[in-house]
């Protein structure tokens, strides 16, 4: 994998792509191979060549779920581009449907593919609304503010500095962080050095397991979205935080990416929407949730309600059970 990698970097951009991009391609082919079935989804685009070559195989039909906007995962001067385009446009073609997980991530797709005549669907990373945990009504008496941030890493660069520079400015001992996550090294000392000038020490809780994450956020006010806008990718997705924050009735505050501000607007009343790395800005929509408990609470119920009737797996799996179905007819 290393070696393909490195070679595919410097040769053409189809000089084992295949190979470069997924660790253990031959093995994951063989295995399809041995699978007879008449559709074949690939989940990552180290998958895609797999997909497709197990349904060419077998005369089957093949798909494919765009996580992520797998192009712009990486800079536009970054070696890795070229065999990411190169892949997509020699296995996109061949497939029957493909999945985004975004509105915007469809947009810039379908404008890369614009030859594309298959079915195209967005499936949104929501939750079964089993996983809803009760909602969590709080007095409006109470004077603690709780803000809710999770990740498998909590790092660097990715928007929680001005959450702190944000909590610096409020010095409220009121208003209480608490991040759930993988602490690495650099995060870890960024924290230990801003300690003394936050009014409340940030709360480190550790890892979540993913399907006690919406009964743990339950018990917060506000979960907040940090999303960055550079690599390209992370202007356009939507990830699973909202859905999470959604589902355990948080309020939500998010950053301007473009997918984060065109799904929260589309909503009424569930956050705002705060300028990426503007600490001001941030530090304005925290003090008015500290200032406007009843709609703090407004917003919280608004933001479970929306979790209940939209934003489910049983609702967004439909879709998909519809491309099986139409495909295999």
């Amino acid at each position: 994998f290393k070696l393909a990698r490195l070679t595919n970097s410097y040769f053409k951009a189809s000089f084992l792509a295949e190979r470069a991009q997924a660790r253990a391609y031959d093995e994951l082919l063989r295995a399809a191979k041995k699978i007879k079935a008449d559709l074949y989804i690939g989940h990552n685009l180290g998958a895609l060549a797999v997909a497709v070559k197990a349904a060419m195989y077998h005369n089957a039909k093949a798909g494919f779920d765009f996580e992520d906007y797998h192009r712009g995962e990486f800079h536009l001067k970054d070696k890795n581009v070229r065999r990411v385009v190169w892949l997509e446009n020699k296995y996109l073609p061949a497939l029957s449907y493909y999945s985004t997980s975004s509105p915007l991530i469809a947009e810039a797709i379908k404008n890369d593919h614009k030859k594309f005549a298959g079915k195209t669907i967005t499936l949104l990373n929501c939750f079964p609304l089993t996983h809803q945990p009760p909602f969590q009504q709080k007095t409006g008496k109470s004077n603690t503010l709780t803000l809710f941030w999770f990740s498998q890493t909590i790092g660097s660069n990715r928007g929680l500095e001005t959450v702190i520079e944000a909590l610096k400015m409020l010095n409220d001992p009121g208003i209480r962080l608490i991040l759930a996550g993988r602490c690495n090294n650099s995060m870890s000392a960024y924290l230990e050095k801003n300690k003394p000038a936050l009014a409340s020490p940030v709360q480190l809780v550790g890892m979540i397991q993913p399907e006690k994450l919406p009964a743990y956020a339950a018990q917060f006010d506000v979960g907040i979205a940090t999303e960055l806008n550079e690599p390209q990718n992370r202007n356009f997705c939507l990830t699973n935080k909202l859905f999470t924050y959604l589902l355990a009735g948080n309020a939500i505050l998010a950053s301007d990416t473009a997918a984060q501000t065109q799904f929260i607007n589309e909503m009424r009343n569930v956050g705002f929407i705060y300028e990426r790395q503007n600490a001001e800005s941030l530090a304005q929509k925290i003090k008015w949730f500290r200032d406007n408990r009843a709609m703090l609470m407004q917003q919280r119920t608004n933001a479970y309600a929306w979790a209940q009737k939209q934003f489910t797996w049983e609702k967004e799996s439909q879709k998909l059970i519809q491309v099986c179905r139409s495909l295999l007819s």
